[in-house]
């Protein structure tokens, strides 16, 4: 069994004082993310060489171990605080992950057009991932940019919960979230504690 132990001291560490680390592994996460990672590997979408992105990262928590042998992990949030977090006291022994302070509509980062998995597990906290990229209106869509390339979505119907502003009641109308040039392999719903979180899965294809 492959513990990583420098990284569960470093958790330990953080955890006395920061209760929202702990909220990163609450079981709800660990579900929802399980679903996520099992499926992208089931899928062989992953291999030594691939490169991700991880959009509105969080802490990375469980993701950035998860996928810990891939070439290189970029991780983009707008919350400096939680960057700071991550990358010097949670992964500071990982060589090959990025940490990246920012809103992810605002910059197109170099690292996007290299990548083979975009990841978003927050997608309820942000606009519909169709829109994403900068103003004015897309003269250079920024998924056209990076296809070919696979993702990861999830969104949830949690409405209380501060800062969801784009919930959705179905895996349906997520798919409508989609850039144009998605195609879904894989769907599915979970329920938590607190309502449903649904998941989608596929590949961005060249028009």
């Amino acid at each position: 069994m492959d513990v990583d132990l420098q990284l569960f001291k470093n958790i330990m560490n953080e955890a006395r004082h920061n209760p929202d680390l702990l909220d990163s592994y609450s079981p709800n996460q660990f579900k929802s993310k399980e679903v996520l990672i099992n499926h992208i590997n089931n899928l062989n979408i992953l291999d030594d060489k691939s490169e991700i992105i991880i959009l509105g990262s969080w802490y990375g928590s469980i993701l950035i171990p998860a996928f810990k042998q891939v070439k290189r992990i970029t991780a983009v949030d707008s919350d400096e605080n939680i960057i700071n977090i991550a990358k010097n006291r949670l992964f500071n022994h990982y060589t090959n992950v990025d940490f990246i302070c920012d809103d992810v509509f605002s910059t197109f980062r170099n690292q996007y057009e290299k990548a083979t998995l975009f990841i978003n597990t927050s997608c309820e906290h942000m606009k519909p991932m169709k829109e994403w990229g900068s103003a004015p209106t897309y003269k250079n869509p920024w998924w056209d940019r990076v296809s070919p390339a696979y993702f990861a979505f999830q969104s949830n119907n949690m409405r209380d919960i501060e800062g969801h502003i784009n919930c959705v009641d179905s895996s349906g109308e997520f798919e409508k979230q989609l850039p144009d040039n998605a195609k879904v392999l894989y769907r599915g719903h979970i329920e938590d504690s607190r309502g449903h979180r649904f998941t989608l899965i596929g590949k961005l294809w060249v028009e």
